[in-house]
């Protein structure tokens, strides 16, 4: 039998946008392909990884999430998944607004998930998907899963800047997680020991916990920065996939 070839062990990162009808102009982001994407005629559950600020799509690309995404689909640890990082422009709506209509997450939940799976050969459905973010990014995904849990089964926040980037009442996770279907979600919180962010990542998981919802908070070693996020993206990446 012949041995696998190194294009079917290797995936790939493209780089892509779309049309924003709330920006009027072109997005810009990155998506990774599995191993065997070319080959096989298969959909794909999509993970949606949402940056920090001031990076941009290539952040979680630079820490090595395709890298380690490849060397645990082709171990067979994990069941091969596409991953779309998009990009946030500075003074954009990335970072000047807060939720819904007119927002980053009307862009992303409108315009760029059904650019996604129109595009590519993606499970068009919330066990399916799933959403998460580094700080600003993190702030981001648990606004967006959980005034959506109907589009994403899971969440994750890495040292999101819950103080730092405090919504209005409306859009704030410490008020959402009330919100129906919240409790349905697997979500997964982690911060560094050092972590500025670590005091209301650690406040949203009790906040969590007393309202009956099921969350994962994790501390590991290290402060708000990328060699925090790149340590453990085995450990993210296995909480995204469980199930897929």
């Amino acid at each position: 039998m012949a041995s696998p070839t190194s294009r079917e062990l290797v995936g790939r990162v493209e780089e892509g946008s779309f049309f924003s009808q709330l920006t009027g102009r072109q997005e810009p982001y990155r998506i990774y392909l599995p191993p065997g994407y070319d080959e096989q005629d298969r959909r794909y559950p999509t993970l949606y990884l949402l940056h920090g600020w001031p990076y941009d799509e290539t952040h979680w690309d630079l820490l090595g999430v395709d890298e380690v995404a490849d060397g645990r689909i082709v171990e067979g640890a994990l069941s091969p998944f596409l991953i779309v990082m998009p990009g946030g422009d500075e003074g954009g709506l990335y970072v000047s607004t807060s939720g819904g209509p007119g927002s980053y997450e009307e862009q992303l939940v409108n315009e760029l998930l059904p650019h996604i799976d129109a595009s590519f050969r993606s499970v068009q459905t919330r066990d399916a998907r799933a959403i998460g973010g580094i700080s600003r990014g993190g702030v981001w995904s648990l606004e967006i899963a959980f005034r959506h849990p109907d589009a994403f089964g899971r969440v994750g926040a890495h040292s999101p800047a819950l103080s730092a980037n405090r919504a209005p009442w409306t859009y704030d996770p410490f008020n959402l997680l009330t919100e129906p279907g919240v409790a349905g979600l697997g979500i997964y919180l982690s911060a560094g020991e050092g972590d500025w962010a670590r005091q209301e990542t650690a406040e949203l998981h009790e906040a969590l916990q007393n309202a009956g919802i099921a969350s994962q908070f994790v501390l590991h070693s290290g402060t708000h920065v990328d060699a925090l996020w790149g340590a453990h993206l085995d450990e993210y990446l296995a909480f995204y996939a469980a199930g897929w």
